[in-house]
């Protein structure tokens, strides 16, 4: 029989689970909220081959679809062949390892699915779904029926799995859906915080933690939501794009063979006047203006599938300092093309792909590469708008300099292997 949490496995929920590190703990708090979605733990498990052996049990749950009573088999061998002395009894421990396994995996799968912006645009709106405990909390009985924005803060701390043993879940519907069932958009139900003691029997000692009512220490969170968001890549900070009428500087070591494309890029394309963005608006209003061409908010990164099937992570941290946390949209004062600049990455010209050697880091790195051109209403001088991603980061250019429409700039650009030329009417 299927396990009772949600639908048989899928990828995003598979992957979510084998992307976690083994961590021995002493005690659950040990381990705490967003920390679950690096870490895996079992709470009094200090021996890495007791917890490797444990983890295989628990992948094996989540990736054949095993029952309870299956996994406890797994976990009885386990056991036997590590001498593990445990607290608590076995069935209360064991529910315990796979239903939080299993829900918090699923809800992460599920999470992952929807930070899909073409999924988001058709659905964009999440709905709570009280579960079938035997014994509800108040709180999550009423959250139910609750319809918000998925981008709403709300989401930020309710997204179930929302305490231990919780069967909440949280879905996706459309403007039709919630017509159909009768249902309402907000407002957000009021988040009342209180102090919590957790750890009283940790070698560390007690301490408070402040939570929202009806939510279990540990679980006001949304599940892999942090993954989500350490993957969207940062602003470089060394190895510029070249800027038109300078010398490529963008190659630091030897790479595969590049091969240059045949032919000129394709004619610039008519863009209207609104592509370009007010001067002097706060740096925050031009991230949302940026983030929201994808469906992305600052509190919500999505995974955006470009022209070619490869995926990139767009969120606020695209421009957000590593270290200060501060915004540096304003780099090199292209803050007013940041429109353009996302519209080569969804619908370019040509995309190429390449493989360089890095001396300073002593490794390789690929990095795809975004070009577009546009003639602005009213500009006698076409754009030129590159946007460059790859495991070391992102930059990117956006100009209206006439040298950019020379052919020998543009050679610099277009090296490596072309993925991508968008078609045009007289080819």
């Amino acid at each position: 029989m299927a396990v009772s949490h949600g639908s048989l496995p899928f990828k995003e929920q598979i992957d979510y689970f084998r992307g976690k590190t083994n961590v021995p703990t002493r005690v659950w708090t040990d381990i705490y909220n967003v920390e679950h979605d690096w870490a895996f733990v079992v709470a009094g498990t200090t021996k890495h081959n007791l917890l490797a052996d444990m983890r295989g049990a628990v992948e094996k749950a989540i990736t054949s679809g095993q029952t309870l009573e299956q996994f406890r088999a797994g976990f009885d061998q386990v056991v036997n062949k590590h001498g593990w002395e445990y607290n608590g009894g076995r069935g209360w421990r064991t529910r315990v390892i796979y239903e939080t396994n299993l829900r918090q995996s699923y809800n992460a799968g599920r999470e992952a699915q929807m930070a899909d912006p073409e999924l988001r645009k058709r659905r964009p709106f999440g709905l709570y779904r009280h579960g079938d405990s035997a014994n509800p909390r108040p709180q999550h009985l009423a959250w139910n029926g609750t319809v918000l924005p998925l981008d709403d803060s709300w989401w930020s701390t309710h997204s179930p799995q929302n305490g231990w043993g919780c069967k909440c879940k949280k879905f996706m519907v459309s403007q039709r859906d919630i017509d159909r069932q009768g249902l309402k958009v907000g407002p957000a139900p009021e988040i009342e915080y209180e102090n919590r003691t957790i750890g009283v029997n940790s070698p560390n000692g007690a301490r408070t933690v402040r939570v929202p009512k009806g939510i279990d220490p540990g679980f006001d969170f949304a599940p892999g939501q942090s993954r989500l968001a350490t993957a969207v890549p940062a602003l470089r900070a060394y190895d510029p794009l070249p800027e038109p009428g300078a010398r490529s500087s963008s190659v630091q070591g030897a790479g595969l063979p590049n091969r240059r494309a045949p032919g000129a890029l394709p004619p610039a394309r008519e863009v209207s006047a609104d592509k370009l963005l007010p001067e002097g608006l706060p740096d925050q209003e031009y991230v949302e203006r940026f983030l929201a061409e994808f469906g992305a908010t600052n509190a919500s990164p999505v995974l955006f599938k470009d022209v070619t099937g490869d995926a990139v992570v767009v969120g606020r941290e695209l421009f957000t300092n590593a270290k200060t946390g501060a915004l540096k949209i304003k780099k090199r004062g292209h803050a007013r093309e940041l429109l353009l600049l996302a519209e080569a990455i969804k619908d370019p010209d040509e995309v190429w792909v390449r493989l360089e050697w890095l001396y300073a880091k002593n490794k390789a790195v690929v990095r795809r590469r975004y070009i577009s051109r546009y003639q602005i209403d009213g500009d006698p001088v076409p754009a030129l708008s590159v946007f460059e991603v790859g495991d070391d980061g992102w930059d990117g250019v956006t100009t209206f300099s006439p040298d950019a429409d020379n052919p020998d700039y543009l050679e610099q650009l277009r090296i490596g292997v072309r993925l991508f030329r968008r078609s045009t009417l007289d080819e």
